[in-house]
């Protein structure tokens, strides 16, 4: 198995997801952040992708998670459930080419289920584990307790949805620049634009 740092950004983003049991809906904009966070050179405006971007980005993707698939280290379940399952079946062949092909099994929308998610073998969590999820230093940061309510919501915020300070998955209305700027000073946080990422 090849190392970690010999894949591309976009690799790691569908193997990471892969790991995690994310639906294949969503993948798109979680790829446009991991490359924005890198610095890719192809990396996108510090904005979501619009609906028309996504849909252009969907034979590139595609490709990307075909050749995950060839090599053995990632898998397109379909759900039967309304959560992944270990029953749950590969998809395979024509139809894995149709389901990777098709924009609205890539687009995420609230009000359809998501049967289709990226699974990895154990082999792939065993070799990449620390890699995928490394442990965070800490040393020097405050404790939770040393925080205020605003710095908890905001740091929450990067954690769960992240980093979405603002929009339909935001916790505010508009961006509390003391907070943000206070959480940069204090090495959390970085601000850009409406987005933060923990270091």
């Amino acid at each position: 198995m090849c190392s970690w740092d010999s894949l591309t950004i976009t690799e790691q983003t569908q193997i990471r997801r892969a790991m995690a049991q994310n639906p294949v809906a969503g993948t798109i904009q979680a790829t446009g952040m991991a490359l924005r966070w890198a610095g890719a050179e192809d990396a996108p405006p510090p904005r979501s992708y619009s609906e028309t971007e996504q849909r252009e980005l969907v034979p590139r993707l595609g490709a990307v998670v075909l050749g995950l698939v060839g090599r053995g280290l990632v898998s397109v379940q379909e759900a039967e459930g309304p959560f992944p399952a270990a029953s749950d079946p590969a998809v395979t062949g024509g139809q894995l080419h149709a389901v990777l092909a098709d924009p609205a099994n890539w687009l995420w929308n609230p009000h359809s289920s998501c049967r289709f998610y990226l699974a990895a073998p154990d082999e792939v969590r065993e070799q990449w584990g620390n890699d995928v999820y490394p442990t965070a230093d800490v040393i020097g940061l405050p404790a939770w307790d040393e925080l205020s309510i605003a710095q908890r919501e905001v740091l929450v915020c990067a954690a769960e949805a992240s980093g979405m300070l603002t929009g339909p998955f935001g916790i505010s209305s508009s961006v509390d620049v003391r907070v943000t700027t206070s959480l940069g000073h204090k090495g959390f946080a970085v601000s850009c634009g409406h987005e933060i990422w923990p270091r």
